[in-house]
């Protein structure tokens, strides 16, 4: 008994320095906890190209697979940036130079509309209000966004912490015993088995929570992408794409892609992208409240109240970028209190899958 207790206080006191070096060491955190999710993702693909070819095909190292799906993922990654990023730019410039005309087109309208039904003397001043302060405001905005991604992604730091991520998401996947082994050295030997059942509790839940939120995030972007297709987006293809990316972030997610739909049918004309954003805002609402809610109430068992909770927390601490670690942080947190008051030796595997909601 005393062994146990001392075991609990260990790992007490060593909750407690966690907790400490997580919050001053908060950019490595996010670093860190980008690049587990990162090997969850990529691990069944990994696993894939591992096995063999055939029944006597030779067997790929783990090394080597992790290299080619890394690889992979970061020509891939380059692909669609270097794609993207000219035509978004493009049509960000032919929107800036097409926005007068269509500020001109627009108060044309609202006032014809408000001197045919005896409107004119309320909405004429408002309209010429608009029409001096809109210039002054889009150039406030450009220059705000353009000075945020200047701080977000102009210093070396920055840089340096997007080019390790791929670096430390192959050391897990490639290495993951290894890692595992020498973690476990800076903590008492008594802990080594607390501790690992703990990991393995951990591990399930990512893996639970990384194929709820792939599934989430293909039908999102596959519905999304195939709709903006129907009313005629020109980059339907990357929209669709950057939809299902931005469900990985919650809340901020949504308003970037909304605003990249808007300026892709703003290309087009004003109805377009009205017609894009009012789409994006339907369909994120119907698999907000039809397919998210059940996809990772089934995997990760959680009400939507612990999951808004949890969000809100998360962007709290961390910022924005707390906002996808949130979620699977507190899966990670459910886990190891599920595991700690759970009896020695069993595990929550033989345990029945409980629903987060009572389904009608």
């Amino acid at each position: 008994m005393r062994t146990v207790a001392s075991a609990r206080n260990a790992l007490l006191w060593g909750a407690v320095i966690v907790l400490v070096l997580v919050w001053v060491l908060r950019d490595l955190v996010l670093l860190v906890g980008y690049s587990v999710l990162l090997a969850y993702a990529l691990l069944p693909v990994v696993t894939a190209i591992e096995r063999p070819f055939g029944r006597r095909g030779p067997r790929l190292q783990r090394g080597a697979a992790a290299a080619v799906v890394m690889l992979g993922l970061v020509s891939v990654v380059g692909w669609l940036l270097a794609l993207a990023v000219p035509q978004l730019a493009a049509q960000a410039a032919r929107f800036a130079s097409g926005a007068p005309d269509t500020l001109t087109r627009l108060v044309q309208a609202t006032r014809a509309y408000g001197a045919a039904h005896g409107l004119s003397a309320w909405l004429d001043p408002a309209i010429e209000d608009m029409r001096v302060n809109v210039s002054g405001l889009l150039e406030n905005l450009v220059g705000t966004l353009a000075g945020w991604a200047g701080r977000r992604l102009g210093g070396l730091g920055q840089v340096l912490e997007l080019a390790l991520l791929p670096l430390l998401a192959f050391y897990l996947l490639a290495e993951s015993a290894a890692v595992r082994l020498s973690a476990l050295r800076f903590v008492p030997e008594d802990a080594h088995t607390q501790i690992t059942r703990i990991c393995g509790a951990v591990d399930r839940a990512l893996r639970s929570y990384v194929r709820g939120q792939a599934i989430v995030c293909l039908v999102m972007g596959v519905v999304m992408g195939a709709a903006l297709a129907l009313l005629g987006s020109p980059v339907a293809l990357l929209l669709g794409l950057l939809v299902g990316f931005a469900e990985l972030v919650p809340y901020l997610g949504f308003l970037v892609a909304a605003i990249a739909i808007a300026l892709a049918g703003l290309s087009v004309d004003p109805i377009h992208a009205l017609a894009g954003v009012a789409t994006y805002i339907a369909i994120n609402w119907l698999i907000g409240a039809f397919v998210t809610p059940r996809v990772m109430g089934r995997y990760l068992k959680m009400h939507p109240f612990i999951v808004t909770v949890s969000i809100l927390a998360g962007a709290q601490i961390f910022g924005p970028a707390g906002a996808l670690l949130a979620l699977p942080g507190a899966a990670m947190i459910q886990a190891v209190v599920g595991e700690l008051a759970s009896p020695a030796g069993s595990t929550n595997e033989e345990l029945p899958p409980t629903p987060a909601v009572a389904r009608p």
